[in-house]
């Protein structure tokens, strides 16, 4: 292990599961421990300090003790000597000082090989931040150290008062059956032309029906381990991207990547790992990793990699086979399944349990709507789910937009060289329609090609298909928008800036798409006539909205597109000599904070049709949790059984639901996320029943969740976010105004008034902060109007109080945080 970058076995698939079990007991009953100790060589004072711990370990008796290091050079690869330490071991302890990807692959591969495992970090300010906000350990012990005698010490003591379980068996008890033909991918945070091809690539793999499962950090944030050890466990291979030095949060991604990459080696998964040039490993493991360095070799690997691995897994007839051996667990509660708490990886079984609402039923019904809720609220669930049942009527076509992490900043930047709102109205109109018809076109080809009779010669559907081919309209999205904004950059480039506005948006029209949009107008009326519906649904649009100067540039932008929406309606519905008309609609899926800044820029904001989805009602959110408890129930069972027969009644003088409900926000994924993790921590327990202890822990659990989940839905938009939310650690729960604006000062880059004064602002808007609007009742709104109303109320209290305004954090963040309710 040289430094702290990545270390990844060369082979895809691991070696045999060598070594496995708890350490063994003498007759005498004393412990006979053979000690492995992994660390990164630098810095050199640290690893110093474990050197020196490895020493009093074996000057005690307690254990032999081996380091790395100790390893003659024999010409083999480092990993492969490790990876034979760890198997010969009894103990693993493994310093997470640096997060190095070394020693993160390492524990993955022991934690697989059910291997009892210490972890250590050298104690500073900054090494403690680190660990904690490392999130897949965040909520397991480690030791803290000042130097190698107390690391030896604390060690020692810590393994002899141990259990013989190890952290397998407390992450291991609900593992799935392994799917054939599925993948576990992990893409980055940052989107970059690598990411955005394989992105594509995957999404590929899951229309042609093969079970993705994606940790997607843009969308759910953390996981818990459990989580990730299923994930691995039940696909039959594990896709990771690392991401480059220059990016941020590079750090955490490696470092969890690293961990899944051993994870998977050790559970002898399929393993493939791309790069990017400027990723920097060590020379020894170059050769191991795929570097990216265009879409063609990158769809080349991709497909020689999932071919492989899934022949493997199909000629060992995966059907039969089984969870590894669990504890058995006195209890009904590890067959509890609730599903996952991201719409994406369900979606297969999202009809089984879905809780139909107005909402829903609008977007199945109307002409034209935006569907607005924040992360978490139901949005992908609520356009899966309608996809579904609008495709089950075979007379209708759907065409699902969903464009994930393109970028728009070469239109922005196109947009505000435009110079003059009218002529960027129009380009963005222009842009939608182009890019929204070519949609319809396309999907209309693609369904009538699957039909048994497929596309005859000479039909209105041949000649649909045969001028989308004569003006070579992409199949992607994503390919058709960075089309459209190279012709509009060279059409810029071209075009003097004497000529007219009237001129200039004609030239802009003509490079976008011609006449293309009127011709497909006809040729859609003509193929479509028979259609009862034609469904547009559009989501994913939020990740376009970034931390840049051209935010006001990305509103016109979206905007652009609710205004499109209607319009696309309109012109399908005419019908004269030339056009046959067609029913089609249009639903917009969009973030709440998004479109609140977005309807800034309307200039007719009553005639967007807006449905906003909210779970304030308790029986409402609480059906959540019901219909997915009830799907795999008897039918006739009561709902109310779930609560009554696994969940403990109270949590001190409050009915358990009711606290569960007044720590976590109203959402769908985090009142599924908080249930597992109760659920989870009581089977471990072996428990009869979710008890106080279990709730208390899963809240633990899921306050460094929903932290991390806020930091990556607003870290984009809210400048200095994590460094101002952090600062609130061990603060009171309720301050008044000018101790909330000092917290904020005190970070650097935010001491001025304004700045500080906005920053309270947003945490407002993002619900971290509520601001007391009655005497001891405090409001957390999450929509525009709602705001404006809680801070007026809140200035009327202050006043008539005679008293500061005062704020309060959360409670969903206040475990996590250390804040004093």
């Amino acid at each position: 292990m040289q430094g702290g970058n990545c270390t990844l076995d060369r082979c895809c698939v691991g070696a045999n599961q060598r070594g496995k079990g708890s350490a063994a007991r003498s007759q005498g009953g004393s412990m006979d421990y053979k000690v492995f100790l992994g660390y990164s060589k630098n810095p050199a004072d640290v690893s110093q300090e474990i050197q020196q711990a490895a020493t009093v370990i074996n000057r005690s008796g307690f254990a032999e003790a081996k380091t790395w290091e100790a390893n003659p050079a024999t010409g083999r690869l480092i990993i492969e000597t490790v990876l034979q330490d760890i198997d010969d071991s009894t103990i693993c302890l493994f310093d997470v000082t640096t997060l190095s990807e070394n020693v993160l692959f390492e524990v993955g591969y022991a934690f697989s090989q059910r291997k009892h495992i210490v972890l250590s970090v050298f104690k500073s300010s900054e090494t403690v931040r680190d660990w904690r906000a490392f999130d897949i350990f965040s909520t397991i012990g480690c030791i803290f150290y000042e130097n190698g005698g107390e690391l030896a010490a604390r060690f020692m003591s810590g393994i002899n008062a141990a259990s013989e379980k190890t952290l397998w068996d407390d992450a291991s008890q609900a593992l799935d059956r392994t799917v054939k033909n599925s993948i576990f991918y992990v893409p980055t945070y940052h989107t970059s032309e690598a990411e955005r091809n394989l992105r594509r690539m995957v999404g590929k793999e899951r229309d042609l029906g093969t079970k993705v499962t994606i940790a997607d950090p843009a969308e759910q944030g953390s996981a818990p381990l459990a989580w990730y050890v299923n994930a691995v466990y039940s696909s039959a291979a594990t896709l990771l991207q690392m991401s480059g030095e220059r990016h941020d949060r590079n750090r955490l991604h490696n470092a969890r990547s690293a961990f899944i990459a051993g994870l998977a080696r050790g559970l002898e998964r399929p393993l493939l790992v791309v790069v990017e040039d400027d990723y920097r490993g060590p020379v020894d493991y170059k050769d191991i990793l795929y570097t990216y360095h265009n879409k063609k070799r990158l769809a080349e690997k991709l497909s020689q990699w999932r071919e492989q691995a899934f022949r493997a897994w199909n000629q060992e007839e995966i059907d039969d086979q089984v969870p590894s051996p669990k504890l058995e667990l006195a209890t009904e509660l590890k067959d509890l399944k609730f599903g996952d708490y991201v719409a994406e990886n369900e979606s297969d079984t999202l009809d089984e349990y879905f809780v139909e609402t107005a909402e829903y039923e609008a977007v199945l019904n109307e002409s034209s709507v935006v569907f607005v809720g924040r992360k978490g609220m139901g949005k992908s669930a609520n356009m899966i789910r309608a996809s579904q049942v609008l495709r089950d009527d075979k007379r209708n076509l759907v065409c699902v937009v969903r464009p994930s992490n393109y970028d728009l900043d070469g239109l922005v930047s196109v947009l505000e060289s435009l110079g003059g709102d009218g002529n960027q109205s129009f380009l963005v109109e222009s842009f939608w329609r182009f890019l929204l018809y070519s949609e319809i076109s396309l999907e209309a080809v693609a369904a009538a090609d699957r039909l048994p009779a497929g596309i005859g010669d000479g039909t209105p559907m041949a000649r649909l298909r045969d001028y989308l081919t004569q003006n070579e309209i992409a199949e992607e999205f994503s390919i058709r928008l960075e089309r459209v904004i190279e012709s509009v950059r060279r059409e810029l480039r071209e075009t003097s800036r004497t000529i007219s506005i009237e001129k200039q948006r004609e030239r802009i029209a003509q490079a976008l798409h011609g006449n293309i949009v009127g011709n497909l107008r006809k040729l859609l009326g003509d193929a479509l006539r028979d259609r009862h519906r034609v469904a547009l649904l559009v989501d994913n649009l939020d990740s376009a909205w970034t931390k840049s100067a051209q935010l006001k540039s990305q509103a016109i932008l979206l905007v652009g597109l609710l205004g499109t929406v209607s319009r696309i309606a309109e012109e399908f519905q005419r019908e004269n000599n030339r056009l046959r008309s067609v029913n089609v609609t249009v639903s917009v899926f969009l973030r709440s904070d998004i479109y609140d800044e977005v309807i800034k820029e309307a200039r007719e904001p009553d005639k967007i049709n807006t449905k906003r989805i909210d779970w304030n009602q308790p029986d409402l959110l609480k059906r959540v949790m019901d219909e997915r408890y009830l799907s795999v129930r008897p039918k006739g069972t009561s709902p109310d059984e779930l609560w009554e027969r696994y969940f403990c009644s109270q949590i001190g003088d409050k009915p358990t639901l009711d606290y569960i409900f007044s720590i976590i926000l109203h959402r769908p994924r985090d009142l599924v996320f908080f249930c597992k993790a109760a659920v989870f921590n009581a089977a471990n327990a072996r428990h009869l029943l979710v008890e106080d202890s279990d709730i208390r822990e899963a809240e633990k659990n899921y306050s460094k969740f929903a932290l991390d989940a806020l930091l990556v839905e607003y870290g984009a938009t809210m400048s200095h976010l994590e460094e101002v939310v952090y600062e609130f650690a061990g603060c009171p729960s309720i301050m008044p105004k000018t101790e909330v604006l000092e917290i904020i000062q005190s970070i650097p880059g935010m001491d001025e008034a304004s700045q500080a004064t906005d920053c309270l602002e947003g945490l407002l808007k993002i619900s971290f902060l509520g601001v007391e609007v009655r005497e001891g009742d405090f409001s957390y709104p999450d929509r525009a109007d709602d705001l404006r109303k809680a801070k007026i109320l809140a200035r009327n209290a202050s006043r008539r109080g005679k008293r500061e305004e005062r704020y309060e954090v959360h409670p969903a963040y206040r475990n996590f945080l250390e804040i004093e309710s």
